[in-house]
C-alpha cells in the first residue's frame, strides 16, 4: 500500500471498530492490512519528505505495531537488559553463517537456508550471498592521550559492532576500525565510551513498536555519552544514520552528537587530502540521512572521492528497514528493482547505514559499503604524500 492507501484503510478499520457493524468486514480488512499495510512498511518516515502537510505514515505503522507486540513486551525488557549477551550471540551466528558458506559454497548455501525458511513459513530470515561476517572486536588505544590533539568520543551502532563486511569484500576491516584510522589521520584522538557493548540507540526496538524498551537503551546511551563527553565538553561521532536520528530527538541537549556524514563534512574534509578516482561511484542516500538534508553533504563529500559520481534515479527507500531485507525480503527486493542495472557500471557503493548496505550490495551486484572506507582509501593527512 501507499502510505495514503495506509491512511484511508486503517480509518476505515477504526470506524467499524468503534462502530460494531459489519464485523466480517472489519475482519477481513485487519488481516489483510497486517500484510499489505504493516509487515511491508518500512516505517523509516521517508513519505513525509514528500507529503505536503508533513505526516510520517511510520508513525502510525509503529502504533499499530505497538498494539500488536503488547504480548512481547516481557521479552523485549529481557532482552534490552541483556543487550550485551544479545550482540555477542549476533556475532556468533554471523560466524556460523559465514563459516557454513565458506564450506559449502555459495549455491548450497542459498539451497539449504532458502529450503530452512520456506519449511519454517518464512518465520526464519533469509540469507543471502550479502550477509555481513561477524565484526572484529573493539580494542580501544590505551596510550597516553595528547593534549596538542582535538578529542572526539566515537559511538559506533550495534550494527557496526556486530556487522562486519561480508565474504569477499575488498576491505576486510570493520566499520569502526576503518572510522577510527580516518579520524585519527585527521588529526583527533578517538574516545570510545565505557561498557559499549550494551549500548544501543533504541531503534531495533522502537521499528517494531516496542516503545519502553526502546526508550530505556536511548537513556543508557545518554548516561554513557554524558561520562564520555565530560558532561557535553566533546563531541560526539555517530557511524549509523537511523541510529543519529532517533538519538538527536532523544538525547540531553548538552550531548553534542554529529552523525558521520555531518562530522565529516564540517571538521574532516579541510584535514584532508583527496586524490579522487576515476572509476563512477554509486552513492544511495538513506531515508534518514535524507530527512536530516544531508543529500548534499554527501554529494559534496563522495565528490572528493571520485569525478564520476552516480545516484539511480527511482530509488529513495531501499525497503531493507532494519531488518526487513530478511524477515520480508520482497520488500527490499521491489524498492531496488531498478537499481542493478542503474548501478552496473559502477565499481562500488557507498553508503551511511550498515544494514541499507546489505541490500544493496546483493540487489546491485556491486559491494555497497559505508562511505568512510571511500574516505579513507582516497584521503591522506595534510603533508603526508600518498
Amino acid at each position: 500500500m501507499t502510505p495514503r492507501q495506509r491512511i484511508v484503510i486503517w480509518r476505515e478499520i477504526a470506524r467499524l471498530e468503534a462502530s460494531g457493524e459489519d464485523p466480517e468486514r472489519l475482519a477481513v480488512l485487519r488481516e489483510e492490512y497486517r500484510y499489505q499495510g504493516t509487515e511491508t512498511c518500512a516505517g523509516c518516515g521517508l513519505c513525509s519528505t514528500s507529503c505536503p502537510v508533513g505526516i510520517n505514515t511510520g508513525d502510525l505503522t509503529r502504533s499499530i505495531r505497538s498494539r500488536d507486540n503488547e504480548n512481547h513486551a516481557r521479552l523485549a525488557q529481557w532482552l534490552a537488559d541483556h543487550y550485551g549477551g544479545v550482540s555477542r550471540t549476533s556475532k556468533t551466528l554471523f560466524s556460523l553463517a559465514d563459516a557454513t558458506h565458506g564450506l559449502i559454497g555459495t549455491d548450497r548455501m542459498q539451497r539449504l537456508t532458502g529450503g530452512i525458511r520456506r519449511l519454517s513459513g518464512n518465520r526464519l530470515q533469509q540469507w543471502t550471498p550479502a550477509m555481513p561476517r561477524a565484526a572484529a572486536k573493539i580494542k580501544p588505544d590505551t596510550g597516553l592521550p595528547e593534549a596538542a590533539r582535538p578529542k572526539v568520543v566515537y559511538l559506533p551502532s550495534c550494527a557496526s559492532r556486530t556487522m562486519g563486511p561480508p565474504r569477499g569484500a575488498a576491505d576486510k576491516r570493520s566499520l569502526f576500525e576503518v572510522t577510527e584510522q580516518l579520524l585519527r589521520k585527521a588529526g583527533y584522538e578517538v574516545i570510545y565510551p565505557q561498557d559499549l557493548e550494551a549500548q544501543c540507540c533504541g531503534m531495533p526496538f522502537q521499528s517494531k513498536g516496542l516503545f519502553d524498551a526502546a526508550d530505556q537503551k536511548a537513556q543508557e546511551t545518554e548516561r554513557l555519552l554524558l561520562a564520555a563527553t565530560e558532561n557535553g565538553a566533546l563531541p560526539v561521532y555517530s557511524d549509523t544514520s537511523p541510529c543519529s536520528l532517533r538519538l538527536k530527538d532523544k538525547l540531553d541537549p548538552r550531548i553534542r552528537l554529529y552523525d558521520s556524514v555531518d562530522f565529516i563534512d564540517r571538521f574532516l574534509l579541510d584535514r584532508l587530502l583527496f586524490e579522487p578516482l576515476d572509476a563512477p561511484v554509486a552513492l544511495h542516500v538513506t531515508c534518514s540521512a535524507t530527512r536530516m538534508g544531508q543529500t548534499e553533504s554527501l554529494k559534496r563529500i563522495a565528490g572528493r572521492c571520485s569525478r564520476q559520481l552516480v545516484i539511480p534515479e527511482q530509488i529513495g527507500c531501499c525497503g531493507f528497514a532494519g531488518d526487513k531485507g530478511f524477515s520480508t525480503p520482497e520488500l527490499n527486493a521491489s524498492a531496488l528493482r531498478t537499481l542493478k542495472g542503474a548501478v552496473q557500471h559502477c565499481s562500488e557503493g557507498v553508503s551511511t547505514s550498515r544494514t541499507c548496505e546489505i541490500g544493496l550490495t546483493h540487489h546491485s551486484g556491486i559491494d555497497y559499503h559505508s562511505i568512510v572506507y571511500l574516505l579513507d582509501r582516497c584521503s591522506s593527512a595534510k603533508g603526508t604524500p600518498r
